[in-house]
């Protein structure tokens, strides 16, 4: 299909920033080409939870839930350890709410306040409420475009609460037979409608090769689609969406200590935006900061052409498993956010100058087995191959080569504090954060049950992230920076080729997605204002 050379805003990458500053730039008179790399639309966005962890928001105030600006400015502050400035806190959290009435203003998504608690909830100006996530988005109108929105391999299409809640099989088929997407890609699939029905153009299997510039100013971009080379005019500028360079060995290695983590992202994330973005001279912050996590494999899992690494939550936290390192012992609260936990993975030992942490195994017995999911596997099905198996403890520790004495050293300390429902070394289901990940209807402690039914099981687990936060400075209205302050003309960005707001901190679910699509609602909004200041 032909192309036309003339926007005035170029947007490389559909995730929900890049989504979002398409939407509201076209909003305001713009016209707008988005670029996707991949084959389809959606980036890790698509693949997410779709929570959006947003102070202030109106579904807040209707469910009569308080929040103070103050508040959520000192609970941040806190979280992010004073590395991020005041300035850039404070406008987040001002503008937050005008994100909700943008999507249910000029979108056809609904959305639902997610009942949980921020991650840390006994900060100062910690809240409950502050994220919402969307209501289940039927995709059957959207025609082919709902065949080119990523979705992700592992979710079933349910929703955060009804995933704890049940879903029917019955409702299942149904939902599958009428396109139904939820959480993270319901989010795409209704903005990647919104920008559709506003004019936006879109090609995937478009890469981002350059951009352009003239008098001082970004104008527009070279891409390549199909080996072959575009060029296309951006009188208002180009926004970089692109993600992040989790899938880039060369800069995580030159950024990213420890850089043999395990991405959960698509395959696509290799920092083109960023690589622009240096050659320019911007600035860069938080390099060395990434959405940490646990991660898991199924031996044979591939997406895009490479190994498909989950994300693993609940099944750290729920009662009758543990996490220890290749000394057997515990390391960390396994009910902690995943971002928190996965810090943990890069504890460094400086007598025995090691990473202690970085073999691990999840463990847990056959009658956990028996009440939990655990990755693909339902607790109806036989333990597959890839579970390491022993009959006792000593078998399963020298399986995975770990001494015998102390991993029962270990499971002898965690059952006994199980049975009594206090996790004394780490906390774990201490704090009302920790327990939502847990079993309700386990007693006294939803997050604690001994390990004592043979056999026993081990998979391991890895250092992973879910996207790299370090990325290119910008200002509040998602301008990129120099170093010394001043901006490149026509050069604007957001999600996670920008810098993060959160710094090294995570401040609830969603605290990727809240501050990246606020973020990309004002760049959009100012590269359009670029347009008719220039009397475009």
């Amino acid at each position: 299909m032909p192309i036309a050379r003339s926007f005035d805003v170029v947007v490389a990458g559909s995730g929900a920033a890049g989504l979002v500053s398409a939407l509201s730039a076209s909003i305001q008179g713009a016209k707008v080409l988005v670029l996707e790399r991949s084959p389809l639309l959606g980036g890790t966005s698509a693949i997410s939870g779709g929570q959006i962890w947003s102070p202030l928001n109106t579904l807040m105030s209707r469910a009569g839930l308080p929040d103070d600006a103050n508040e959520a400015i000192t609970y941040l502050s806190h979280v992010t350890l004073g590395q991020v400035s005041a300035e850039h806190l404070a406008a987040y959290v001002n503008r937050s709410p005008s994100l909700l009435e943008f999507l249910e203003r000029r979108t056809d998504l609904e959305f639902f306040r997610v009942d949980r608690p921020d991650y840390h909830p006994d900060f100062p100006g910690a809240r409950d409420g502050r994220a919402f996530e969307p209501l289940p988005y039927e995709t059957i109108h959207l025609g082919h475009w709902a065949s080119i929105i990523r979705a992700s391999p592992v979710r079933s299409p349910v929703t955060s609460r009804e995933a704890r809640e049940g879903v029917s099989e019955a409702d299942l088929a149904d939902r599958r037979s009428r396109g139904v997407r939820t959480q993270g890609a319901a989010l795409v699939a209704g903005l990647v409608h919104a920008c559709i029905a506003q004019g936006v153009t879109f090609r995937t299997d478009a890469r981002l090769a350059d951009v352009l510039s003239s008098g001082g100013r970004i104008t527009g971009c070279r891409w390549v689609e199909a080996g072959e080379e575009h060029e296309t005019h951006a009188a208002a500028g180009v926004i970089l969406a692109s993600g992040g360079f989790e899938w880039n060995r060369q800069l995580k290695e030159a950024f990213l200590s420890p850089a043999d983590d395990a991405p959960t992202s698509p395959p696509w994330n290799e920092g083109d935006g960023l690589v622009i973005g240096l050659r320019l001279g911007a600035g860069v912050a938080h390099m060395g900061q990434a959405w940490w996590t646990a991660a898991a494999m199924v031996p044979g899992e591939e997406w895009d052409g490479k190994p498909l690494i989950r994300n693993i939550v609940r099944e750290l936290a729920l009662p009758g498993s543990i996490l220890v390192n290749g000394s057997g012992r515990r390391f960390v609260n396994e009910a902690s956010s995943y971002h928190d936990l996965g810090k943990a993975f890069q504890a460094f030992d400086p007598g025995r100058y090691t990473f202690p942490n970085k073999v691990a195994w999840l463990i847990f017995d056959a009658g956990f087995k028996e009440r939990y999911q655990v990755l693909n596997v339902k607790p109806s099905d036989p333990a597959p191959d890839w579970f390491e198996r022993g009959d006792t403890l000593p078998a399963l520790a020298q399986r995975l080569g770990i001494e015998p004495s102390a991993l029962e050293a270990t499971l002898g300390r965690f059952n006994a504090q199980a049975l009594e429902g206090e996790d004394r070394d780490f906390g774990r289901g201490a704090d009302r954060h920790g327990r939502t990940y847990g079993d309700p209807k386990h007693m006294p402690n939803p997050c604690l049950g001994p390990i004592s039914s043979p056999p026993y099981f081990a998979i391991p687990i890895h250092h992973g992230n879910n996207g790299t936060k370090g990325g290119l400075m910008t200002d509040e209205e998602g301008r990129v920076l120099r170093f010394d302050g001043s901006t490149i003309p026509g050069l604007f960005a957001c999600g996670n080729v920008a810098a993060s707001l959160m710094g090294p901190g995570y401040p609830g679910t969603g605290g990727s997605l809240g501050p990246a699509m606020t973020g990309a609602l004002f760049a959009g909004r100012m590269a359009a204002q670029a347009m008719t200041d220039m009397g475009a």
